[in-house]
């Protein structure tokens, strides 16, 4: 039974299958947009808009410096896993790649920003499995960072009191950080597991796209192990607790922007903005870091601490922190292109 379903898999017209996997992945999609759709649309019939526009306007040049100053350290420290995974490269090329890759994944599809950080490396004379093998760990680690986040908010909040939701988020997002890291090291232990799998996923897409080669995927994952097999342990344990750093100052870059606006102590605590913020991070993996949703969802959470009469406030102080934490590296990753495109062209840059 199992054979004669597989082989009528696999006289399925090519382009039948392409049609249904883009109505479904369209309609889903469609689905996601309507339900942010509904929030935004509810939170925005609801806003004093002048009291935002005026909360944007009382910003002061040296708010906006310190803002900037923030999201540039936030900047260094996202980039520094690149450090720890690929042997070589120093801190300032990869945080200066890392920033033509964010303005790449603003402006191209998926993937092209990983393309074009390969070709940045490769240009300094790392060789393309290697550049791959530490995109790719730099990828995995942001991923437990990420799925860190609400963990890190529960225990920021815990000295002042115990938020039962915010716990249940934690505990399911900690234990897909875990799945993220085991899935990780046992890759990166064993050749033929690499191997396996990556044969295993390339037999799946294969179904989807019928120009996929398994064998090349299996070859692929081998290779990404071998490179990064005696790293992967050190890089996480360099990695982890640096994207905390960068977690903490992404969510302070949040905080400074409420306080910017207007925002007292006396109404929301640092406390409440901080872990609210790191709760909510896992939406960044929505495109452009969740702009929409997790704005909508910090709102709502601030809001029910401080009271609705601090909701204008609250988005004019998210749509200063989205200016700057979107237009900031988009602005230094443009600098960077410029910069490399220049190096290149006038024989500066090394090539691998």
């Amino acid at each position: 039974m199992t054979n004669i379903a597989d082989r009528e898999l696999d006289q399925e017209p090519p382009r039948a299958r392409s049609l249904t996997a883009k109505l479904i992945r369209r309609g889903v999609l469609l689905v996601i947009s309507l339900a942010c759709a509904r929030i935004i649309i509810d939170l925005v019939g609801q806003i004093d808009w002048n009291a935002v526009w005026d909360g944007i306007a009382h910003l002061e040049a040296w708010q906006l410096a310190v803002l900037v100053g923030l999201v540039i350290l936030r900047q260094v420290l996202n980039a520094m896993p690149l450090v720890y995974f690929i042997p070589g490269l120093t801190v300032f090329r990869a945080t200066a790649s890392d920033q033509g890759a964010t303005l790449m994944s603003m402006i191209a599809p998926p993937t092209v920003d990983s393309v074009f950080r390969i070709v940045v490396l490769r240009s300094w004379g790392i060789d393309v499995d290697r550049a791959a093998a530490g995109g790719t760990c730099n990828i995995l680690v942001f991923y437990m960072a990420r799925w860190i986040a609400p963990l890190l908010g529960v225990v920021v909040l815990i000295g002042v009191r115990f938020d039962t939701t915010y716990a249940v988020v934690a505990a399911g997002s900690f234990l897909v950080a875990a799945a993220v890291f085991v899935g990780g090291l046992l890759v990166t232990k064993s050749q033929p597991l690499a191997e396996r799998l990556g044969r295993m996923a390339g037999r799946a897409a294969h179904k989807v796209r019928r120009s996929v080669d398994p064998e090349r995927w299996a070859a692929g994952v081998a290779s990404f192990q071998r490179h990064i097999s005696d790293r992967y342990r050190k890089g996480v344990a360099l990695s982890i607790p640096t994207l905390i750093v960068k977690l903490l100052v992404d969510a302070s870059i949040c905080l400074a922007a409420m306080r910017f606006v207007g925002i007292g102590s006396d109404e929301l605590s640092s406390v409440e903005i901080v872990a609210a913020f790191l709760v909510v991070f896992p939406l960044t993996l929505f495109p452009f870091q969740g702009i929409g949703m997790l704005d909508a969802t910090l709102v709502a959470a601030l809001t029910s601490v401080g009271g609705v009469h601090l909701e204008a406030q609250l988005v004019a102080a998210m749509v200063t922190y989205r200016v700057i934490t979107l237009g900031a590296p988009a602005l230094m990753g443009a600098l960077f292109m410029f910069g490399w495109r220049y190096t290149l062209r006038n024989g500066d840059g090394e090539q691998g």
